[in-house]
């Protein structure tokens, strides 16, 4: 690429927990380009926790409704994308890259205009993706973690996969100020000052393959408030999930032993929780990688999906797993039923994990 101030468009859609796992490829560009203008091609939802980011220039909301076959508000939804192409041409971008991999993030990059189009090369590249790039990349075999494979779409700008990838998040300070009167209800902090140190529970997933029992989780935090002596916090969104949380903090003994059902939060107000916490425990989930990209250690309860290329990335974090031989299947339901990926996983495991971590952060 030439020129000090190139204008790059990173294009990552969806979902929540795979835009974060693009953070460090985003970071790794404005390490590269310090004057870059560098734009993001993203969903409302993602957007909600990224804006603000100090290294992203401008952000483009795609109108994932105007994709929808069956939309009864067509007429806007074919508004709302030709505003949104129009945003796109006119930011005049050199260089998109593709890091979704999809037919609708192809299009994106084609509709930026912009000269060099990078994409995936091989099982990366899905539906008809590989129309639209005319510089695709397969990573190399060592790029085994979705992170590494985003950080490999670099290499035509100059970039080589760092030792270390880095994640920057935006500043939370609003919504750490929105959750103090929550955990002072909980007595976890006082009229000033920092709160205490916590443990946050995390039992929800989009997919049943993917969720720990909420009364297996109960049995880890019981096992935290009692012999750890320190609080849990249990967050939620959803009916669903909001009864799981009810039934993990019931089982630990409710706030008279240290045990909350966290208020509804939105993912700022998460993250602002999540920024305060001693440690993370979840499923595979968005949460588990928001805790990931702000620097808190997690263990994490992996079901259908593969922790070598979905996991908590870096070192500080454990990964449990049920050990069958059909894991990862990367299916929604279970053929066995009796999801034992998940549910062989016993919570005495998961509780030794949280206290081998606990242990090395004294």
């Amino acid at each position: 690429m030439s020129g000090a101030s190139p204008r790059i468009l990173i294009v990552r859609l969806s979902a929540f927990g795979d835009c974060l796992h693009t953070i460090p490829a985003l970071v790794a560009l404005r390490r590269k380009f310090p004057s870059a203008h560098i734009g993001w091609a993203i969903e409302k939802l993602p957007y909600s926790v990224m804006h603000g980011h100090p290294m992203v220039d401008a952000f483009h909301i795609f109108p994932r409704h105007a994709m929808k076959l069956g939309n009864s508000k067509l007429f806007d939804g074919m508004k709302d994308l030709s505003a949104f192409r129009k945003d796109l041409a006119a930011q005049c971008y050199d260089t998109a890259i593709d890091f979704q991999g999809l037919t609708k993030s192809g299009l994106v990059t084609w509709w930026s205009r912009a000269k060099q189009r990078i994409g995936f090369k091989g099982e990366d590249s899905r539906e008809f993706n590989l129309v639209f790039a005319n510089k695709r990349i397969k990573p190399p075999d060592e790029a085994v973690h979705v992170v590494e494979k985003n950080l490999a779409l670099l290499k035509p700008l100059g970039i080589e996969l760092p030792e270390k990838p880095e994640w920057v998040m935006p500043n939370y300070a609003p919504e750490i100020e929105l959750m103090r009167p929550f955990l002072k209800e909980c007595r976890l902090v006082g009229a000033s000052g920092p709160p205490s140190k916590y443990v946050i529970i995390n039992p929800g997933a989009t997919w049943f393959t993917k969720r720990y029992p909420p009364e297996l989780f109960g049995e880890v935090a019981k096992g935290l408030v009692e012999q750890c002596k320190l609080p849990v916090i249990v967050t939620w969104a959803g009916d669903d999930e909001h009864n799981a949380a009810k039934t993990i903090v019931s089982i630990a003994g409710g706030p008279e032993k240290g045990a909350f059902v966290a208020p509804k939060t939105n993912l700022r107000e998460l993250a602002a929780l999540t920024t305060q916490a001693a440690l993370f425990v979840s499923n595979d989930t968005g949460p588990l990688h928001l805790a990931v990209a702000l620097k808190i250690r997690t263990v994490a309860i992996f079901g259908a999906t593969d922790p070598l290329r979905n996991g908590a990335f870096g070192s500080g974090h454990r990964v449990q797993t049920g050990g069958v031989d059909c894991h990862p299947c990367w299916k929604t339901t279970c053929e066995r039923i009796d999801r034992a990926c998940l549910t062989w996983v016993k919570s005495e495991t998961v509780l030794t994990s949280c206290i081998h971590l606990l242990d090395r952060m004294e």
